[in-house]
């Protein structure tokens, strides 16, 4: 099928719920923390930014998202924590959960007003508006939900794709919030220390697929094995013949079932909606970068339930139990 039949589905959305609560963790240790297990070079902007907030590490507001960090509580946890707020007044737009930190609102205002957080973005307005076009750019053609739905039936959900120019800048967030399914990505990582890419660079058009299809499907994919405990335990009594590498990634069956799967999913659009080219580059740098040598058979196998969808099985749950059988067959027989 060809990707100009489709009708885009993919909306590009700045929101100052996400910058604000970024500008946080560029004040919090999280940008040390990270760098110590994955030296990168951050965007300009999160750098200037970083420097603007540097003097606020003590506000209440970092000190009560540190605690958080501390607690190890996920950051999509944290970032839909941003968005009950209404963006820019930063007031509650709906209750916040039990466990949201004292006065969280107000800390959160008093936060941006001390950093005079609206005059610097209002300043710093160009980098986040060409972030924006650069991603409409990608996205222009893009259709996510007819393969999503191939898998998991009906998506109702509206699919959001955030730029991050700030923190966390090594890697993507996926959440679900008030009828949306929302991917909040920095730009691709470049070698070293240098700069990102944007996100329209020719070269990395992929990742920003990766980022929002790949997350999305996780999403869908670990809300449908939250459903099925007994399948999946079942599913999980055969092994799945992935590399040493790949299993210290992944250590659980789920992580491995869910990576792999992810994976496949994107690559599985590339081939089917973009380019075998784009297909193959994409194969062979996850391949090179993370071992995933059996991902050609993990798309093989996948289309293997597509074809046989609503005849021997029903769902994609129906189709666990099989999985690892397949994929020791498609591991031998499927190459690139």
């Amino acid at each position: 099928m060809s990707e100009t039949s489709l009708t885009p589905d993919v909306s590009i959305r700045l929101d100052d719920r996400v910058r604000i609560m970024a500008a946080l963790v560029a004040a919090s240790n999280y940008p040390n923390d990270v760098q110590r297990i994955r030296p990168h070079g951050a965007h300009p902007h999160a750098k200037t930014t970083r420097k603007a907030v540097s003097a606020l590490s003590n506000e209440p507001a970092v000190q009560q998202l540190q605690a958080l960090f501390d607690a190890k509580t996920p950051l999509e946890t944290i970032f839909t924590l941003a968005l009950h707020l209404k963006p820019e007044s930063y007031e509650p737009a709906r209750p916040l959960p039990g466990w949201a930190p004292t006065n969280w609102a107000q800390n959160v205002r008093d936060f941006s007003k001390r950093g005079h957080l609206g005059v610097w973005f209002t300043k710093e307005r160009g980098v986040w508006e060409t972030a924006q076009r650069q991603l409409d750019r990608v996205f222009q053609k893009v259709a996510f939900k007819p393969l999503l739905e191939k898998f998991f039936g009906p998506v109702s959900e509206k699919l959001v794709f955030t730029p991050n120019l700030l923190y966390p800048s090594e890697r993507e967030i996926i959440l679900s919030y008030e009828g949306e399914l929302i991917c909040i990505a920095p730009p691709p990582l470049a070698w070293g220390d240098n700069p990102p890419w944007e996100y329209d660079d020719p070269s990395m058009v992929f990742y920003s697929y990766k980022c929002a299809l790949g997350g999305f499907g996780r999403l869908l994919l670990n809300r449908l094995l939250d459903g099925a405990p007994d399948k999946l335990a079942e599913a999980a009594q055969s092994e799945l013949p992935v590399n040493d590498q790949f299993r210290t990634a992944f250590p659980t069956w789920r992580e491995q079932f869910t990576e792999l799967f992810s994976t496949a999913l994107v690559a599985l659009y590339l081939e089917d909606y973009v380019s075998d080219r784009e297909y193959r580059a994409f194969v062979l740098i996850e391949q090179r970068m993370r071992g995933m040598n059996i991902l050609p058979g993990t798309v093989s196998v996948m289309r293997r339930f597509l074809q046989e969808r609503g005849n021997k099985f029903d769902t994609l749950l129906d189709f666990l139990t099989v999985f690892p059988k397949q994929l020791r067959v498609a591991k031998r027989m499927v190459t690139l």
